[in-house]
């Protein structure tokens, strides 16, 4: 099982989804802000309540400054997260690079937010999902997600706010356009979303393939 992203509160809701730690064989975070990365640290020490450890090999992905990110973590908590198996391996993702994980090929571009923030493109199977982790509209994105069976894309803002470090509902459908996709999930909206209608807009923008918006608890076959 590979996992997108570990933000806060996210392993509290790992049972009800039959998700355990022995499971998890790869973790990948686009970017350090807290709320993709805050549930690391009690990822690295549920691992380590069971007596024996979980002893099952656990790729912890992200982008560069990671390593830097898990030794602050184990510097903070100590022995409670620490790796004393070494079943940990951390990889530092930069543009353009490619990773397997298990069944998983993970394929990573920087994309436009902070510096060295990625967006994925994970194929298993033959089937492809493309991420956008947090990103403005930018020609890395399309490409990341041009020939991708599902898309899933932050949509932060309606279309009303401007902004060039995340999608709005305007750009996320030119980013669905312009990379031919015929099925989208929004994600990451943020409150100002709640009070438009996030598909009209986006239907408004040109998009007319299948179009999620997502909201906890989504299940959907890639």
């Amino acid at each position: 099982m590979l996992l997108i992203e570990c933000g806060p509160g996210s392993t509290r809701r790992w049972p009800a989804f039959g998700i355990t730690f022995e499971r998890v064989r790869g973790i990948v975070v686009t970017h350090h802000h807290v709320d993709h990365c805050a549930d690391l640290a009690p990822v690295m020490f549920g691992r380590n309540v069971p007596d024996p450890p979980v002893r099952t090999p656990l790729a912890m992905l992200g982008p560069v400054g990671h390593h830097a990110l898990i030794d602050g973590l184990e510097g903070l908590y100590g022995s409670a997260v620490m790796d004393p198996l070494g079943m940990r391996e951390v990889i530092e993702l930069r543009d353009g690079d490619r990773r397997v994980v298990g069944p998983f090929t993970i394929d990573a571009r920087e994309v436009l937010h902070v510096a060295g923030s990625l967006g994925l493109r994970v194929t298993c199977g033959g089937r492809v999902l493309a991420f956008s982790g947090d990103s403005g509209k930018c020609p890395e994105l399309t490409a990341l997600c041009r020939g991708a069976h599902v898309a899933l894309l932050e949509c932060s803002y309606p279309a009303s706010r401007a902004t060039t470090k995340h999608l709005n509902t305007r750009t996320a459908a030119e980013t669905a356009v312009d990379a031919k996709l015929s099925r989208v999930v929004l994600t990451h909206f943020y409150p100002q979303c709640d009070d438009v209608d996030v598909a009209g807009e986006v239907r408004a923008a040109g998009y007319t393939g299948e179009l999620v918006l997502a909201e906890d608890g989504l299940v959907l076959d890639v």
